[in-house]
Formats: structure tokens, sequence, C-alpha cells
């Protein structure tokens, strides 16, 4: 792990710690492929197959990591351990999974798994900007077939089986130009914007009984000119939306579109254009017979029973699901300081993963 953290990766820049892992696993004798996602960026997969027919399952996990930012106490790039933890950016978000990760594949090939169906590893770049890797994957066809997948990101040792959706949706507020002496004979779309940004909070979207409500966010509103005498005849506006299951993009859509005309302003709301779609919210259900496996397994590792959580936030395991229609689980360490200074990783929930991690595999495919 601390290999990985002391190499830096920060979202568009994943090239070193790719090849990096690459070369270890080919060290490993596992078979390695490399998937150009954009020039330099490439997803690092691993596929193992066994003698018998049986389940397909992948195991994801990102290498990139958002910018060091400032307030570091410690080296980013140091993996310093203290006190039982490890620091460093990344170390939780999420280095200590994908070593995890790494290690498991590797323990697999060690003991001659799988005997049935068969094991996908992926390393995938860009998770903390739009899941270009692990969208590349459904588009290529990788994720054919799985029938099930994990993912360690962090979730304190609890089993992740939700997730908020994100959409952003580009508004256009249209208005009237005239000379600013004479607003009047104009219609300011900065003022009508106003009109829409203070209306938002009576978008309410459905209450999920274990993840809440939807959240409502304005990113950003730009218009008008300086120094012109100029009523202003546009405005935008981008607004986040957080979104929970059972509520989709096209029905925040909808009801923003709704909001609009009923305040009455000449304005149209679309997602804006962008290379991989959001994130859908999803929730995997409590029947699912793989949840079952793998809360069974963590309460044996852990020693207590496992606590099903969701994470209010999207990631990879939402393209996987709304995208390539695989059930996924997230299952990850115990740390701090996502994406803030002095990023950690307790340093016990590393090997309380991997353990879990082994033996769901050897579950699965033994």
């Amino acid at each position: 792990m601390s290999a990985l953290v002391k190499t830096p990766s920060v979202c568009g820049q994943e090239g070193e710690l790719a090849h990096a892992i690459a070369d270890w696993l080919e060290k490993q004798n596992l078979p390695v492929e490399m998937m150009e996602v954009k020039p330099s960026r490439p997803n690092v997969i691993v596929t193992l197959e066994g003698h018998e027919e049986g389940p397909v399952v992948l195991l994801n996990g990102h290498m990139d990591t958002v910018e060091i930012g400032r307030g570091w106490v410690r080296d980013p790039f140091g993996a310093v351990i203290e006190d039982g933890r490890m620091y460093g950016r990344g170390t939780v978000d999420m280095k200590a999974g994908l070593s995890c990760l790494l290690w498991v594949t590797a323990r697999l090939r060690e003991e001659g798994l799988p005997k049935r169906g068969k094991l996908i590893l992926t390393a995938v770049v860009d998770e903390e900007a739009i899941a270009r890797g692990t969208y590349a994957l459904v588009k290529a066809g990788v994720t054919n077939g799985v029938d099930f997948a994990m993912i360690p990101e962090e979730t304190d040792l609890k089993v992740v089986t939700g997730h908020r959706g994100r959409a952003v949706f580009d508004v256009q507020v249209h208005g009237k130009p005239a000379h600013s002496s004479r607003p009047q004979d104009g219609v300011n779309a900065i003022e009508k914007a106003g009109l829409l940004l203070t209306a938002l909070p009576k978008i309410r979207g459905p209450r999920h009984p274990r993840i809440g409500e939807p959240t409502i966010n304005t990113l950003k509103i730009e218009g008008g000119q300086e120094e012109v005498m100029l009523v202003p005849d546009r405005c935008r506006l981008l607004i986040d939306r957080c979104l929970v299951p059972g509520y989709t993009t096209d029905a925040a859509l909808k009801d923003l579109i709704q909001l609009i005309s009923g305040i009455g302003i000449n304005a149209e709301a679309n997602l804006p254009a962008r290379e991989t779609p959001f994130c859908e919210p999803f929730e995997i259900p409590d029947d699912n017979p793989n949840l079952e496996l793998v809360t069974g397994i963590v309460s044996d590792v852990l020693g207590r029973p496992a606590e099903i959580s969701f994470h209010d936030w999207p990631c990879d395991s939402c393209i996987l699901v709304s995208e390539g229609k695989i059930p996924t689980i997230e299952f990850g360490p115990t740390g701090g300081g996502i994406h803030q200074a002095d990023e950690y990783v307790e340093l016990e929930s590393v090997k309380s993963i991997a353990s879990v991690y082994l033996e769901i595999m050897k579950k699965i495919l033994g």
C-alpha cells in the first residue's frame, strides 16, 4: 500500500501509478491488460478464469486522487505511519482498498483459484472526475456477463448497498436587452434568474426511508457584462442535485422544468453535454443473495453483526449499476480526511477488508 501512496496519481495524472501496478501484477504472474482511456491514462485489467462454469465477479478500484490541497502537516506522499494510521493523499480514498484488491487477486492465483467462474480485477482512472475509467469498461464490454461487483470505497467497515446519484442541470434564462438607462424597456435575465433561485427550495423530491431527501445546490451563476449600459438578456445557472433511489435524473429534470414554468420565466433546463452519463441513485435489495454472502463473511471476520449503510455521494458503483446493470456492493476501510489535509487510513481496518475480500472470493470462485 505504501508504494501506491508514494506514487502521485492526481486525477488526470494516473499513468505512472497504472504502470507501477501493472509491473507488480506481472511479477505475480498475473495476465495484465492496459486499456487506454485517455492519453497516458490507462485502466489496468486482470482476468482470471476457472475451469468450470460459475459466476463472474468484478473487483473495481480507482487509482486517481483529488489534488493535494493545503494545510498538510505530514508529507502527502510520505505514507507516514503514526499510531496505527497511515497518512497520505489517497490512503483511504482509495489506495488502501485498491491495494487489498491487488493482494487478494495475487493470493487467489497462488491458491489455484478461481476453480469456477471468472474474476475480473480493474484499476481505473477518473473516478474523482466523471468516471471515464469505469464507463470505458462498460462501453468496451469488459463488464458484459458480470454477475456481481464489489468496490472498496471508504465505508468504515460497513456494507454499503445504496447510493445517492447526482445530476447537474444547465439552466438558460432569457431576457430582453435594452439600454440600462431605460430598464423598463427590457427584461433583466439576471433578475429573472433570481426568482428561480429563491424558488428552488420548493423542489423537494421523494424522501427515502434510509437515505433521506434529495439535495439541491446552485453551483454557478453567470450573466451580464461589465461597464456596458445594457439590460442583460441572458443568464446561466448550474444546479446540482444529489438524488435518492426512486428519484431519477429524468424525474428531477421534469420537476425543475415545472418549477420554471410555474414562476413564469423564460428559461429552459437541460443536462449539460459530457462524455459520461450522470450517476443514477441505486440500492441493492435486502434479499440479494450476494448481500447475504457478504454480510455473513463480514460478520465472521469482524466478530460482530455486519452493518448495512448507504453513501450520500455518487461513485463508480453508480455507473456499474445503472450502465452495466451489475449489482454492486461496497466494503472498505476506516479513515478520515477524505479530500482534506492529512488524509489517513486505519491500518487494522485494512487487514480486515483484505480478509473479507479474500474469503468472499474463495466462497464464490472456489
